[in-house]
């Protein structure tokens, strides 16, 4: 039984083999990772899902840039789930952002449920675009009411997780155990240990969370 799941984030098949060696327990498939991961590229999906025996989820991310979405890039994304469900991730990561008139960054509740129903029966991890929102607990606790978001991916609003450590802790209390909080933001190989002491969660994520 491991003490917490180690979710590597990768963008191509070397670095997805190479985790799994290293003792990743799951893989995010990202592209252009300078650019915070967008959607990957099919091929290299479809080579991950032929070729490593752990769990892998797919960025759904259209574009750098910010997580305000028009409704064409909406239908976008859900046109990429679905050719992507065939290669049976164990699930998508999204998110999108819209903006109330009085200038609060909230999450775009309809835009997610919109891509939630476009990946049931998988299950969705929201991602670090909810660092972004105004009041992330607050936030966070609307996505219970969606069946198939099981993860919130964030750094709890910091510049690296353990800066984030009060947020994160908070986030865990408010949606556990309808969600679960993934850590994210600058855990390696060399802090993940660390964290947990104080955290004491069950998902970290990294680029460099194996070595």
């Amino acid at each position: 039984m491991h003490l917490y799941i180690k979710e590597a984030c990768v963008e191509a098949l070397e670095e997805a083999i190479l985790a799994e060696r290293q003792g990743a327990n799951q893989l995010e498939l990202c592209s252009q990772l300078e650019h915070d991961g967008l959607t990957p590229y099919f091929e290299v999906v479809q080579a991950v899902a032929k070729t490593v025996s752990i769990p892998f989820k797919v960025m759904i991310r259209p574009r750098v840039g910010d997580f305000f979405y028009t409704s064409e890039e909406i239908r976008l994304m859900e046109t990429t789930i679905h050719e992507l469900k065939h290669l049976q991730p164990a699930g998508f990561v999204l998110g999108a952002l819209a903006q109330t008139s009085e200038g609060q960054i909230q999450l775009d509740m309809d835009a997610i449920q919109q891509l939630c129903l476009a990946a049931l029966p998988y299950e969705v991890t929201i991602h670090k675009a909810i660092d972004n929102c105004t009041d992330i607990i607050g936030e966070a606790i609307r996505l219970k009411t969606i069946s198939n978001i099981k993860y919130i991916l964030t750094s709890g609003g910091a510049d690296k997780a353990e800066n984030g450590i009060d947020v994160l802790q908070q986030l865990q209390l408010s949606v556990h155990p309808v969600i679960q909080v993934i850590a994210a933001g600058k855990i390696t190989s060399e802090n993940i240990n660390d964290l947990h002491k104080v955290l004491k969660l069950g998902y970290y994520h990294g680029r460099k969370i194996t070595s």
